[in-house]
């Protein structure tokens, strides 16, 4: 069934339903203005170049879906396809009417003339369609076929009370082997090692401050409580005093120790309560 009113008036009434002095006049001034200058910026974009037959006749089909997709990011070529399918071309009635520069009808009529076959490149380099989902689900399916059989054995042990220590000094005073214990790994660098012998120092140095403390406390609570003391460490602390070592100076500047007319040393005590 043909059409009474011609495509070319069709489409122009369409397109142009109130048409402007700015508008073209036809739809030939249509295609010669809008439509044809997008096509050829498809071309240079997709094909670079017009060196090869395929750049120069890139046979363009208006019913392609692809092709229509590529020449729809232009603006009059969008509207012409919305047009094809607002007046419900058929197949035949499009390939009759897009005879223009770029289409399938000027590769057709170019190897008609020419006795040539144009090789269309497209999809050269687009590889076949693989179903990975099939993949997938044999890989599940090899995943949950395993039937090897795993004996799994635990063995569980009683926890061991911790080990309190009555006497302070026994943790601190550890010997000073165990510092020494730590065996340095095969490749240990030179910095490893001397932040290492760095560690160790400081922690024996703790140590025998933390010590030396302690004692000096309680020799001061044995002074103050009135013992008597061996000369040697009467004469260091009186010396540590009158250096004013604040250990000393604090506990010894509001009151002076002066031994008892009857204070006798606490060794020489026993053997005499004994006699």
């Amino acid at each position: 069934m043909r059409r009474q009113t011609p495509l070319p008036h069709l489409l122009y009434s369409y397109l142009f339903p109130h048409p402007t002095p700015n508008d073209p006049p036809s739809f030939a001034a249509h295609l010669a203005r809008n439509l044809v200058p997008e096509v050829r910026i498809e071309v240079a974009t997709f094909y670079g170049d017009l060196n090869s037959a395929e750049a120069r006749y890139p046979g363009l089909n208006y019913c392609y879906p692809p092709h229509r997709m590529r020449l729809g990011r232009f603006k009059h070529h969008r509207r012409l396809f919305d047009a094809f399918d607002h007046l419900a071309l058929t197949y035949n009635e499009i390939q009759d009417f897009c005879c223009w520069e770029g289409t399938k009808w000027a590769r057709e009529r170019y190897e008609k003339d020419e006795g040539v076959k144009v090789m269309d490149t497209t999809g050269d380099e687009i590889a076949p369609f693989v179903d990975r989902r099939e993949r997938r689900s044999d890989e599940y399916l090899r995943r949950n076929s395993i039937t090897r059989k795993t004996d799994i054995s635990v063995t569980v042990e009683a926890r061991q009370p911790p080990i309190h220590e009555d006497d302070e000094d026994m943790n601190d005073a550890a010997p000073e082997d165990d510092l020494h214990d730590h065996t340095p790994p095969d490749r240990e660098t030179s910095s490893e090692a001397a932040a290492r012998e760095r560690h160790i120092a400081q922690v024996t140095h703790h140590r025998d401050q933390s010590i030396t403390q302690r004692i000096n406390r309680r020799i001061l609570a044995a002074w103050e409580q009135g013992q008597a003391l061996p000369p040697d460490i009467e004469q260091y602390l009186k010396e540590q005093s009158e250096r004013g070592h604040p250990m000393f100076s604090q506990r010894r500047s509001s009151q002076r120790y002066t031994a008892p007319e009857n204070a006798t040393p606490v060794a020489a005590s026993q053997p005499r309560a004994a006699a």
